[in-house]
């Protein structure tokens, strides 16, 4: 009798093994500080769903989202250290050692998607140079996130003439929408993402900067009343990974990974600028924050005024920087 539920157990197990879904084999943890109600959330909800279903699950991902585990800021030294596996990233972050890397928030380099989707495309040398660049600092990127363009947030008064940034203290993403602050009289203050809701309602700057997505997504129309679209600058997450650890991985691995970061970066690109224009309309019918648009001659001010800022990027990046300006202008 023993014998055989012994042998009916160890037959049970092996049909419970075989009939399920294939076991891990390599589970990769992703830092995240975006919500997961995010656009750019919602495609690393993606990736991990088409990773896991090409490897039939013998790869998995645990995404921990809105900072849990680390600021935008602390991710590169995170991953590259090993501490987490992957991150997402503001590409701005890295401007700080590499300077270069800075170009994306470039006052009014990028005019439309079409120039935004020439640079940043997989095959595009504006991109593979710094990709080269970035994997110096041990993570290498396995895909590109458009976020979608920049614009400006106020209190109390619309921002429509570059005059209204003298003195204001405004939130930056990094050294180069710094400069385009300082250019138009205005003091950056450098503030994550996570920390800016907080940051605009206990008044810790005047003027927030940020795209009309996140404007949605976390609430920021709670806290400031207007949103000025001057689409001054594109922003570009990237989702990095340990470069020891991609070493490791085998050739199946690699392209497991390589072909799901593909897919969501296509799909992200193809749907921004829906997702920017939806987000500008329910700001304006569903909030009480005042989309303000600008008039050609006001948004002609706005670029002239920021001027310096393209200088300033060149002088800091060097002949890289130059380089790379040149390309992108050859795009336009």
């Amino acid at each position: 009798m023993n014998k055989l539920l012994t042998s009916l157990t160890f037959t049970a197990i092996t049909w419970a093994l075989m009939s399920s879904p294939a076991l891990a084999e390599r589970t990769l943890r992703l830092s995240s500080q975006i919500p997961e109600n995010h656009p750019i959330g919602e495609n690393l909800g993606f990736f991990e769903e088409r990773v896991e279903k090409i490897s039939d699950g013998k790869i998995q991902v645990q995404i921990y989202p809105s900072a849990q585990l680390y600021k935008g800021s602390e991710i590169p030294q995170a991953v590259s250290s090993g501490a987490v596996d992957m991150g997402l990233v503001l590409i701005d972050e890295y401007s700080g050692t590499l300077p270069a890397t800075g170009l994306f928030s470039v006052a009014f380099l990028f005019p439309d998607y079409d120039v935004l989707a020439k640079a940043a495309g997989p095959d595009s040398p504006v991109r593979q140079q710094l990709d080269e660049m970035i994997r110096e600092t041990g993570t290498k990127v396995l895909w590109w996130q458009d976020y979608g363009p920049v614009q400006l947030l106020a209190n109390d008064a619309p921002l429509v003439d570059p005059a209204d940034m003298q003195d204001k203290k405004v939130r930056v993403l990094g050294k180069p929408s710094g400069d385009f602050i300082e250019a138009l009289g205005g003091n950056p203050v450098k503030i994550s993402g996570s920390e800016q809701f907080m940051a605009y309602q206990r008044g810790t700057v005047d003027v927030g900067m940020t795209g009309t997505t996140a404007t949605q997504s976390r609430k920021l129309y709670e806290v400031m009343d207007y949103i000025t679209i001057t689409n001054h600058a594109q922003v570009e997450f990237l989702i990095v990974i340990n470069d020891e650890l991609w070493s490791e991985l085998s050739e199946q691995e690699k392209t497991w990974m390589s072909e799901a970061a593909l897919a969501a970066e296509q799909k992200m690109r193809e749907e921004t600028k829906a997702k920017n224009l939806e987000a500008k309309q329910f700001l304006a019918d569903e909030t009480d924050m005042e989309v303000v648009e600008l008039t050609e001659e006001q948004l002609k001010a706005w670029q002239e005024a920021s001027e310096p800022a393209v200088q300033a990027y060149i002088e800091t990046a060097g002949e890289t920087g130059q380089e790379l300006v040149d390309q992108v202008r050859q795009m336009q």
